[in-house]
């Protein structure tokens, strides 16, 4: 089979933007890969004003499938599967290190920044282009988001 190609991920990803959307939700992430002659198509929804549940998953799975079939996009068969990005979700940009403010994360830098590389500290705020995270009892560091190589809420 043949990997999907820009154009058709394309067309995934607004497709279940709207599905999600419909039922109040947020698309998170969109991937696809092959796997034993099928496209698994993972969806990992968000919602702001708390936690996605089954539910939320079992509706945008039934309506994104739905709409798959009616639209024939993928020529192939295909593996749905709509998750949430999870507890210890990736921190994609400063609205989620805002969002997620007193969490703790994990963060990996591209570059030292005092001394530090790979860290973990509580979410204290943003400032528009840094994260200020608390490190131990006493420190904190401002963090620019552009040395941010990965960062990641941790479960407590």
């Amino acid at each position: 089979m043949a990997f999907p190609d820009a154009s058709l991920n394309a067309q995934l990803w607004d497709l279940a933007e709207r599905v999600a959307q419909d039922n109040f939700l947020e698309l998170f992430e969109l991937k696809t890969h092959p796997q034993g002659g099928k496209l698994v198509l993972t969806v990992a929804l968000d919602k702001k004003s708390g936690p996605v549940t089954l539910d939320d998953c079992t509706a945008v799975s039934r309506d994104l499938e739905k709409k798959l079939d009616e639209l024939d996009l993928i020529k192939t068969s295909y593996l749905l599967e709509v998750s949430s990005p999870g507890l210890d979700r990736p921190l994609r940009n400063l609205e989620d290190c805002l969002r997620f403010q007193g969490s703790m994360a994990q963060f990996t830098l591209a570059e030292p920044l005092e001394g530090l590389v790979s860290f973990q500290g509580r979410l204290l705020g943003t400032d528009g282009a840094r994260v200020q995270v608390q490190v131990g009892k006493e420190r904190t560091v401002w963090v620019p988001y552009a040395l941010v190589k990965a960062a990641r809420l941790v479960v407590e």
